[in-house]
């Protein structure tokens, strides 16, 4: 039987280039070591898709800088804090554009 176990860097590859990567919302089960191999490779100008919001996970790479644009219908680190500290500042320096999918 073939084997389907690949390693994270040869999995992060498939994140190239304007790729659209859509994660689910909370803290638990985020894939940070996946996301810290993506940000590693730097893939540019990704599209973040939140399904039923967004949280550390999806302000991870928002503040890698490989984000151009994130489509969620929330975002925040509750209870810990109210706004997710990359997603508050990309957007007010109106580097990152956001798409409300509610």
């Amino acid at each position: 039987m073939r084997t389907k176990l690949v390693s994270l860097e040869a999995a992060a590859k498939i994140v190239r280039d304007d790729s659209k990567v859509v994660m689910s919302s909370g803290f638990a089960f985020s894939p940070m070591a996946m996301l810290r191999e993506i940000a590693r490779q730097g893939p540019k100008n990704l599209h973040e898709v939140g399904v039923v919001g967004g949280s550390i996970n999806l302000d991870f790479l928002i503040g890698s800088g490989q984000v151009s644009v994130l489509e969620c219908c929330g975002f925040g680190f509750e209870p810990f804090q109210n706004v997710a500290p990359n997603f508050d500042r990309r957007l007010k320096t109106s580097s990152l554009y956001s798409l409300d999918n509610t």
